[in-house]
């Protein structure tokens, strides 16, 4: 029977981690951020795997380093067992949230987070105190790779269509939209009163048209959007003292008037509910850990929605 490859029973899992990082990311910068490492720490590794494969497996073309057909080949093999040993392992590890230290890694919308963020670090603080949480923001188009690459395990807000075929996935909920306008300003009197008003639109696309826009279309009608905002957030430095309405999710409407002087009134388009999820990767399905956060990420949000 042939024996083992020399070298190979030096290899674990953490060095296998970052053999698919730096393959798939083709950075040693990039794949330490997702592995969460030094550079130095990364870079030490690539060398060690090197030595163990015999084998560039990673050669700079300009800035990018370009993978061996023999680290494309360790890729393909590897994967797969990989996250299946990942997904076994992490079930096997206990969570106790009140002695337990380690990292979550969230990628949520500005939405999800101007609503569910403050009840989630108080809820974190005070039932896991060891544990840290690192929030990144995005969107639609950015989530899903920021979770199909590994730089967070779970994904929430409104997230578009599926995030991948290999999440998992939960509704948290189907949110209403709602007219905010400066607290000062006149009440809405109907749908003409709605359409003459200048409006902000929260558009990650830069874009100055949204749902609404597809619905008042439909009904033969227009408004003007007079500001194009990248955030929710922003709308807090926004509105007060103008004349500009916003239409927004309930949810966010409720977090934004705890901030500022606001005013909350019913849609006049009857706009579709935008759906919130909640994604995580396979990989992580059955942590023990990461189901407790998920829960967390939930309950908090559902909390103040």
């Amino acid at each position: 029977m042939a024996g083992t490859p020399p070298g190979l029973d030096q290899l674990d899992l953490k060095m296998i981690s970052a053999l698919i990082a730096l393959i798939e990311e083709r950075s040693t910068t990039k794949a330490a951020r997702r592995l969460h490492l030094a550079q130095s720490t990364v870079s030490g590794t690539l060398a060690r795997l090197r030595d163990l494969f015999e084998d560039e497996l990673l050669v700079r073309q300009g800035r990018d380093l370009v993978p061996t057909a023999r680290a494309e080949e360790l890729v393909q093999a590897l994967r797969p067992h990989y996250d299946g040993l990942a997904a076994a392992l992490g079930a096997l590890r206990p969570f106790d949230p009140v002695s337990d230290a380690r990292v979550f890694h969230l990628g949520c919308t500005d939405a999800l987070a101007l609503s569910a963020l403050p009840e989630m670090t108080a809820r974190l603080r005070a039932e896991a105190p060891k544990c840290d949480l690192s929030v990144r923001i995005g969107d639609y188009r950015s989530l899903p790779d920021m979770l199909a690459s590994g730089e967070v395990s779970t994904i929430a807000g409104y997230l578009g269509n599926d995030p991948a075929a290999s999440a998992k996935m939960r509704v948290l909920r189907h949110a209403p939209w709602v007219v905010l306008r400066n607290a000062a300003a006149p009440p809405l009197e109907g749908l003409a009163d709605f359409c003459s008003r200048p409006q902000a639109l929260v558009t990650p696309m830069g874009d100055l048209s949204g749902f609404v826009d597809d619905q008042l279309r439909a009904l033969g009608r227009t408004r003007r959007i007079a500001l194009g905002l990248s955030s929710f957030a922003l709308i807090l430095g926004a509105l007060p003292g103008t004349d500009l309405i916003t239409t927004v999710p309930d949810f966010v409407a409720e977090a934004l008037s705890r901030h500022g002087a606001f005013a909350v009134e019913p849609c006049p388009v009857a706009v579709p509910p935008v759906t919130n999820t909640l994604a995580w990767s396979a990989t992580t399905h059955r942590d023990p850990a990461e189901i407790w956060f998920r829960d967390l990420v939930s309950a908090a949000f559902l909390a103040r929605a």
